[in-house]
């Protein structure tokens, strides 16, 4: 089936003049700087009789809504900045933040180990164990490699120095060529 259109659901756009946005927008500004005059003078008489700035307290001085502070960016942000329960809060995260920093940065007196129960401690003994065992074993292969590197560098020496005369022997007659050469020259 199809809907039948409704004829107050549609509307026209209408456009406004360059005069009529002017004006729509002093307006605007001039209402919200009468809303930031307010709350400051409210501001500033509550702190003059020393009580809490609240959204209540703000209400009762001057007649401005929560609801008219949070539309304005402005007077938000004036009223956060003064508003005695906003302060304290900040102060006490502050507190425990500094709290939680220094709980972290002070050394645990009690041993992290006493937390397992000795089941779990058997396992994680069981378990290091084990992995002690093993880096043994790779090491015990290691060394026995190293070894045998060892002992075919020495093998390699020898036959280094039984051959010596005759590299000394090659190069005296590398010598006598050379300069035969350069005498028929």
């Amino acid at each position: 089936m199809k809907k039948k259109a409704n004829a107050r659901g549609q509307r026209s756009i209408h456009t406004y003049s360059e005069e009529q946005l002017a004006g729509l927008r002093a307006s605007t500004s001039a209402r919200k700087q009468e809303t930031m005059d307010r709350l400051y003078a409210a501001i500033e008489s509550l702190k003059n009789k020393k009580q809490a700035i609240t959204a209540q307290s703000i209400y009762a001085e001057c007649g401005l809504h929560y609801a008219s502070l949070r539309r304005n960016p402005e007077a938000i942000a004036l009223f956060r900045a003064n508003s005695t329960h906003l302060t304290q809060q900040k102060k006490q995260t502050k507190r425990k933040r500094k709290a939680a920093n220094d709980t972290l940065s002070t050394p645990s007196s009690r041993d992290p180990l006493l937390n397992y129960k000795k089941p779990q401690l058997v396992t994680r003994l069981r378990d290091a164990q084990q992995h002690i065992q093993d880096l043994g074993q790779q090491l015990a292969t290691l060394g026995d490699a190293c070894l045998q590197r060892d002992a075919q560098v020495l093998k390699l020496e020898v036959k280094l120095a039984e051959l010596e005369p005759y590299r000394v022997f090659v190069e005296q007659v590398r010598q006598r060529v050379r300069q035969e050469e350069h005498e028929d020259t």
